[in-house]
């Protein structure tokens, strides 16, 4: 019926306003196109929220994970698995099992993330251990930071500039 109601549409426009409309308003009923996915490079932190199972039929961790944990990362829609390393805030800290957390992935090999599809699933030796979804504000500084190159070390200032006579 839809269709229908569609096609007596586009013979009214084409009535009223000539066959000319009909060009645009088949262009605005054509599906868009799926945007590219978005390109990681290796070894770039990529800010992420992370959920640990717990142990569980096949699933789940009985400890915790530690400052560069290798797990083995599958974004949505992606086929490739890849190895990168929980990159947490505090090297000290762990994240239990049952437990989220606001982490940093840091992949040894390039991948890519279809827009729209965020989320991914967190292996070890093969086994599902928890869940993530890459974070949008620290996901844009991360992207901005990315291309303007590596920052300045935090522990050295710059130099003073020399004294110059006057």
């Amino acid at each position: 019926m839809a269709r229908r109601s569609l096609g007596c549409a586009a013979a009214r426009v084409s009535r009223v306003l000539g066959p000319a409309a009909l060009l645009g308003l088949s262009a605005i009923a054509q599906p868009a196109q799926a945007a590219e996915p978005l390109q990681f490079p290796e070894d770039t932190p990529v800010a992420v929220q992370v959920s640990l199972w717990k142990p569980g039929m096949r699933s789940g961790l009985a400890q915790p994970v530690f400052h560069n944990f290798m797990a083995q990362v599958q974004f949505s829609g992606e086929p490739a698995v890849i190895t990168c390393a929980l990159r947490l805030p505090d090297i000290e800290g762990e994240i239990d099992p049952g437990q989220s957390a606001e982490i940093a992935l840091r992949c040894t090999q390039p991948f890519r993330v279809a827009p729209g599809q965020p989320d991914f699933k967190l292996y070890a030796q093969g086994r599902p251990i928890g869940q993530g979804r890459l974070q949008a504000m620290p996901l844009k500084q991360v992207m901005e930071a990315a291309s303007r190159g590596p920052a300045p070390a935090a522990d050295h200032p710059p130099s003073p500039a020399p004294d110059r006579p006057d």
